[in-house]
Parts: C-alpha cells; structure tokens; sequence
C-alpha cells in the first residue's frame, strides 16, 4: 500500500474514532477537536507504518483544512495548488519517491569519492533540482554527469538551473529511474526512499559495471552489505551508504 491511501485510512479511521464516538459523548469543542483527530491520525499513521516525516502533515491535515474552507478562497487557486503539487510531487504516489534534496555537506562528500584526472560518467537517479549535478559538474570538468527526474517541474527548474551555470558536461532526462542502464556509469548516486530501496538492489546486482560504486543516501539497501557508511557532520546527522561492485577498489577517502 502506497503512503497516501495510509494517510486517508489513518484520518478516516481518526474521524470515526472521535467524531462519532468521542467528541458527542464528551462535547469536545470544534479547535480541540481538530488537533484531537490530527494527534490520533498521526498516531494511526505509526501502526500503519508510515515514514515518521508523513506522521506531521497527518497531525496539521484536519486543522489545515478547516481553516482553508473558512477563508473562502476561490476555487481556482485549490486547482492551482493540486497542479503545483502535481508537478512537484509526481513520482511520490506512484514510486514513493518524494522530493529530498541533497545538501551542500553531501555534494562536498560526494566530490571526494569522484576520480581526480581522468574522464568518468555519474549518475543522479532522481536529480531533482540539480542542485548536486552543478556543484559536482562545476568541480570535475573532465566528467559527464548525467541526471534523470520524472517529476515535470523539478525537471524544468533542473535544465534552467544548468543552463544558467551553463555547465557543458550535464546531460538531463526526463524520465523514470527504472529506464536507467547502471552498467554505463562509474558513480550512481540515489536519495530515494525505503520503499524503492529492494528494487535498487535488484537493479543493482543485474546491472553494476566492473569497478562502479553506488552511493545511496540515508537509505541502505536491504541485503547488500555497504563497503563503507559515511557519517556526515550536518544537521540531518547524514549517512552516506557506498556499495562496490566485484572488482572495484575501495573509495579514495571519507570525509
């Protein structure tokens, strides 16, 4: 089951919980109430296992509603705000993937793992806003780093943000992660999800190329052991997890 049908059966759940059996038997005003059925929803969301980041929109989602309505905006800008979402949160229903964005402290450990003085292609699955293709671009000129998203307007924002660098050396597509042939690059580099992280390691074991490293972020795949798990100093307390394929050497320094 995807995240979002969990999200609605966490709040319908909540409602049937408080609405019809609490808040007539204890005559819970309508504020209290709100953030009551929110807490229960998010509480419901742990037992139904969803990512401990969902459990916050699923506590703000009844009191957000209320107050949306009681504004009365036009309807026009509801629609406005479902597309927006639409084009940025594309591939989260579907793969599960939502919209993470690499820091500045991975870009920098991502850089150390990259070979020095010798062309090589890199791979962002899920590029996102490019952020990670221009710094690492920028740095190694003499590699070609390719970025694949499928969601449309990170995508677009991505190609705008690369042409104003005017980096050379960036290929963007757009397109599914899962359309990617790993065997034609050197470094893959992932900031999915765990849901997807089964299916990278399929991919992965049928695909590597001789000498390549995948480095996933945050998430480890599920069987394969990582060469080496990178502990970066930032705020999210990052981990870096860096597989080998047979016959690589080990990466060229931690950070």
């Amino acid at each position: 089951m995807s995240y979002l049908p969990r999200v609605l059966l966490a709040q319908l759940l909540a409602f049937a919980i408080l609405w019809w059996l609490v808040v007539p038997q204890f005559a819970i005003a309508a504020l209290p109430a709100l953030l009551l059925q929110g807490g229960v929803a998010a509480l419901l969301g742990l037992v139904l296992r969803l990512p401990r980041w969902w459990l916050s929109i699923n506590l703000l989602l009844p009191l957000t509603l209320i107050s949306l309505l009681a504004l009365e905006l036009p309807p026009w800008l509801y629609l406005l705000g479902f597309a927006l979402l639409l084009l940025v949160q594309w591939n989260s229903a579907g793969e599960r993937v939502p919209l993470y964005l690499s820091n500045r402290h991975t870009w920098q450990a991502l850089a150390e793992q990259l070979p020095a003085g010798r062309p090589f292609h890199f791979v962002d699955l899920g590029s996102g806003l490019g952020g990670t293709l221009c710094y690492l671009a920028g740095k190694y000129p003499q590699g070609q780093f390719n970025g694949i998203e499928s969601a449309p307007l990170p995508y677009a924002l991505a190609w705008l943000r690369c042409k104003l660098a005017r980096r050379k050396n960036i290929r963007l597509h757009y397109g599914s992660i899962w359309d990617a042939r790993l065997k034609d690059y050197d470094l893959i580099y992932a900031f999915l999800s765990p849901a997807p992280m089964a299916r990278l390691e399929q991919k992965w074991q049928s695909e590597q190329r001789a000498g390549a490293t995948l480095i996933s972020n945050s998430f480890a795949m599920p069987s394969a052991s990582p060469k080496e798990i990178l502990e970066l100093n930032d705020r999210r307390h990052t981990r870096l997890y860096l597989y080998t394929s047979q016959g690589s050497t080990s990466p060229r320094s931690k950070v």
